[in-house]
C-alpha cells in the first residue's frame, strides 16, 4: 500500500513537473521574469557605468568590450546581462568574421548579394549550417564564457522584410533560424534569448524557442493612433499568454506617455534618446538586491561546428554594429580597448584636446594659445603631424627657461637621463596608443548606435514598419499585407 501511494505521489510530480517544462524541455520560467526596468548601452563601460548598471534588472550589452570581471561586477547584485549578436547580417568592416564566411553564407538574389549600402553590411543565410556553426561559436566566446546571461539577436526582422513575397524562401529562412535556436538551447540550455523585430516570424516559428521580442520606436503618439499598432500589442500578449514571450519596448520620444501605454500593455519600456551611445546613469535605484544569475554553462553537443574560432564581430557590435570592431581570436583578453584594431577610416591623430604638461611625451599641440609648455619657439603650427619634435625628453639640448614647465626640468636634472628618456619614450608610445584605441572605439560605437537609429528611424511613423521590420523600405505593399493578415 506504501509502495503504491509512493508511486502515485512520484506519478503527481512529474505531471506538474511536465506542465512546467519549457520550450526545450528546459523550465517554463523566463529568465526575463521579474524584469521591470532594463538599458540599451553599446559602449565602453567605465567604473561608473558598471556600477550604475547594478540598479537596473536588465542590460543590453555589446560583450566585445567587457571582461568577464566586468559582467561579474555589474552582475553583482542581481542584473542580468544580454550580449549583442546579429544573425542576419555582416557588415564588410567585421573582418574577423566576414573572412571566416563561405559563399553559401550569403543570400543571394539573382545571383548577387544582397547588400545595404547606407551601412555596408550583407544579408546573411541563417539556412546555412556553416553560418548557424559560426554564431554558435559567437555566443560560446563572447556570451557563455564571459558569464552573460543570454543574447540579444539583431537583424532577425529582416527575414519578414525581405522574404515576405517569396514563400518558399521565407519558410527556409524561417526554418533555419529555428534550427540555430534549438542548437543555441541545447547546447546552452535556458540562456535568455531575445530577438528584435520580426513579429510574423515570432508567432509562426520562433516563439517556442525565444524569451522575448524587442519593439523599437515604440511612440506614443503614433502606436495610440495606428490601428497596425494597436492590433499588434494584442497579437503579442497573446504570445506571452501561450509561449511566456516578454516584449521589450523602446521609445525616442515622449517618455512618459510612451512608458505608461507600454506598462498597460503589460510591456517592460526604456526610453532611449541618445541612439545607444551615451550610458543613461541616475534613471532607477534598486532598493532590493537579488540573488546574482548563475552563468550559464554550456551543454557538450553532439559534434561542434568545424569553425571553432573566435568570431567577433567588429561590432560591436557589432556589437553592437556587433561592436564592431574586428577582433580575430582575442576574446579571452582582458584588455577589450585594445583589440578594437580593424575600424576602417580611422584616423591615426592623437586628441590634441588632451594635451597635458605632466607628460611631455604626449603634447602634440594644436592650439598655441594653450601649450603653454614644452616648446616656446615651435609650438606655433597647427598641425600636430608636423611637430615633428613633440618629445621634449629626447630634445637634450632644449632649454625653456622663459616659460618653465616642471616635466622639463625633471628630465633635465635626473641622474640617469638616458633611462628617463627611455622611460618618457614608452609612457607617450602606451598612451598614444591607448588614445588611438579609445577613439577607434568610440567611433565604432556611434557607428554601432548610428545604424540602429537608421534602421528604425522610418518606423517612427510605422508606415514602412507595417512591412518593413528594421524600417527598410522594401516591399511595403505586400510587406503590410502579410502582417495585416498576421
Amino acid at each position: 500500500m506504501k509502495l503504491k501511494k509512493l508511486i502515485m505521489s512520484l506519478t503527481v510530480v512529474l505531471l506538474i513537473v511536465s506542465l512546467n517544462m519549457s520550450k526545450t524541455g528546459a523550465q517554463t520560467m523566463n529568465p526575463l521574469d521579474g524584469v521591470k526596468n532594463y538599458q540599451v548601452y553599446y559602449g565602453h563601460p567605465t567604473a561608473a557605468i558598471l556600477k550604475d548598471m547594478q540598479n537596473y534588472d536588465l542590460v543590453i550589452i555589446e560583450p566585445l568590450h567587457y571582461t568577464k570581471s566586468q559582467v561579474e561586477q555589474i552582475k553583482a547584485r542581481g542584473t542580468k546581462v544580454l550580449g549583442y549578436i546579429s544573425v542576419m547580417e555582416v557588415a564588410t568592416w567585421n573582418t574577423g568574421l566576414m573572412s571566416k564566411l563561405q559563399s553559401g553564407d550569403f543570400f543571394t538574389r539573382n545571383g548577387q548579394r544582397v547588400h545595404y549600402s547606407e551601412w555596408d553590411s550583407y544579408l546573411t543565410n541563417i539556412a546555412s549550417p556553416h553560418f548557424q556553426g559560426l554564431l554558435l561559436t559567437e555566443i560560446q566566446n563572447q556570451v557563455i564564457a564571459k558569464g552573460i546571461d543570454g543574447v540579444f539577436m539583431d537583424t532577425v526582422g529582416d527575414i519578414d522584410n525581405e522574404h515576405l513575397n517569396n514563400p518558399t524562401v521565407l519558410k527556409q529562412q524561417r526554418d533555419g533560424l529555428v534550427n540555430f535556436l534549438k542548437q543555441a538551447r541545447a547546447r546552452y540550455g535556458d540562456i535568455a534569448m531575445v530577438q528584435n523585430w520580426g513579429f510574423d516570424t515570432l508567432e509562426t516559428s520562433t516563439a517556442p524557442y525565444v524569451d522575448g521580442i524587442m519593439w523599437e520606436s515604440f511612440n506614443a503618439d503614433t502606436i495610440k493612433s495606428d490601428a497596425w499598432s494597436q492590433n499588434m500589442i494584442k497579437k503579442l500578449q497573446a504570445v506571452d499568454a501561450k509561449h511566456s514571450v516578454k516584449t521589450l519596448t523602446i521609445s525616442t520620444r515622449l517618455s512618459a506617455d510612451s512608458h505608461k501605454l507600454a506598462k498597460d500593455s503589460g510591456f517592460i519600456h526604456f526610453h532611449e534618446a541618445d541612439a545607444y551611445v551615451n550610458w543613461n546613469a541616475g534613471l532607477v535605484t534598486r532598493t532590493k538586491d537579488t540573488a546574482p544569475t548563475t552563468a550559464p554553462a554550456a551543454v557538450a553537443p553532439a559534434t561542434k561546428p568545424a569553425t571553432t574560432t573566435t568570431t567577433k564581430p567588429a561590432t560591436t557590435t557589432t556589437k553592437p554594429a556587433t561592436t564592431t570592431t574586428t577582433k580575430p581570436a582575442t576574446t579571452t583578453t582582458t584588455k577589450p580597448a585594445a583589440t578594437t584594431t580593424t575600424k576602417p577610416a580611422t584616423t591615426t591623430t592623437t586628441k590634441p584636446a588632451e594635451t597635458t604638461t605632466t607628460k611631455p611625451a604626449t603634447t602634440t599641440t594644436t592650439k598655441p594659445a594653450t601649450t603653454t609648455t614644452t616648446k616656446p619657439a615651435e609650438t606655433t603650427t597647427t598641425k600636430p603631424a608636423t611637430t615633428t619634435t613633440t618629445k621634449p625628453a629626447e630634445t637634450t639640448t632644449t632649454k625653456p627657461v622663459a616659460k618653465p614647465v616642471s616635466a622639463p626640468k625633471a628630465d633635465a636634472s635626473t641622474d640617469k637621463p638616458t633611462e628617463s628618456k627611455q622611460k618618457a619614450k614608452a609612457d607617450w608610445k602606451q598612451e598614444k596608443k591607448d588614445k588611438k584605441e579609445k577613439k577607434k572605439a568610440k567611433k565604432h560605437a556611434k557607428k554601432h548606435a548610428k545604424k540602429h537609429a537608421a534602421k528604425h528611424s522610418s518606423s517612427n511613423d510605422h508606415h514602412a514598419a507595417k512591412g518593413n521590420m528594421c524600417g527598410k523600405v522594401k516591399h511595403k505593399t505586400a510587406g503590410f499585407l502579410n502582417f495585416f493578415k498576421f
